[in-house]
C-alpha cells in the first residue's frame, strides 16, 4: 500500500528505484495537482515509463536545450522549481537524482538546497517526493537529509510479513517490527 502524500510535506523516499515515488506521484496528480519531475533520466525514456500526463519535466544534463538543466547550476534550478511551485496552486514535486547532483555539487551545497527547497514547498502547501537510494549516503548523510524531510521506507516487493520479534531460525537474532513510515 503507497502512502498518501499531504500538502505541506516534503518526504525522503528511500528506495533503490522510484517506484513508491511515482506511485505517490499519481495519486497527487489524479487528486488535481499540477506535476514536476526533475530528473537524471532521459524524459522520453521517463514517459515511457510513467504516466505523466501534462507535468513539467526537468532533466539533469550537460547538454543545452528546452526543459534541461545543467545539474551543477542549482541556482537556476532552484528559480525555475520556485517559480513552478509559486505559479501553480496545488503542486507534486519530484527530484529524481539527489545522488547525482550530490556528486557533483558536494552534499552540504546539496544539503542547504534541500533545506530552502523544503521552505518553499512547505509554504506554498505544495508536495515535494525526493526518492534516494540509502545505499549511496553514509549514515550521517542519511540521518542528516531524514531531519529536513520525512523518511517513507517501503517495504521491498515479496517481502514477507512476519510479526515475531526474533526469528527462531536465527538464534540471537533480533528483528524490530515494521511499522511504516518513520
Amino acid at each position: 500500500m503507497v502512502p498518501e502524500a499531504k500538502p505541506g510535506n516534503v518526504y525522503l523516499v528511500e528506495e533503490r528505484r522510484p517506484r513508491t515515488t511515482f506511485e505517490m506521484f499519481d495519486q497527487a496528480l489524479s487528486s488535481g495537482y499540477a506535476g514536476m519531475v526533475v530528473t537524471r533520466d532521459f524524459p522520453k525514456k521517463l514517459l515511457g515509463e510513467e504516466e505523466l500526463g501534462n507535468c513539467r519535466v526537468l532533466w539533469l544534463t550537460n547538454l543545452v536545450g528546452e526543459s534541461r538543466i545543467n545539474p551543477t547550476a542549482i541556482g537556476i534550478l532552484m528559480g525555475q522549481m520556485r517559480s513552478f511551485i509559486e505559479g501553480n496552486p496545488r503542486t507534486v514535486v519530484v527530484v529524481d537524482g539527489l545522488e547525482y547532483l550530490i556528486s557533483l555539487n558536494t552534499y552540504d551545497r546539496m544539503l542547504q538546497f534541500m533545506h530552502q527547497l523544503r521552505d518553499v514547498v512547505v509554504t506554498n502547501e505544495s508536495i515535494l517526493l525526493v526518492p534516494v537510494d540509502p545505499r549511496t549516503m553514509t549514515q550521517r548523510e542519511l540521518a542528516l537529509m531524514e531531519r529536513c524531510m520525512e523518511p517513507i521506507v517501503p517495504k521491498a516487493e515479496g517481502e514477507q510479513h512476519d510479526d515475531s520479534l526474533i526469528n527462531v531460525g536465527d538464534v540471537g537474532v533480533l528483528r524490530l517490527l515494521d511499522t511504516g513510515s518513520r
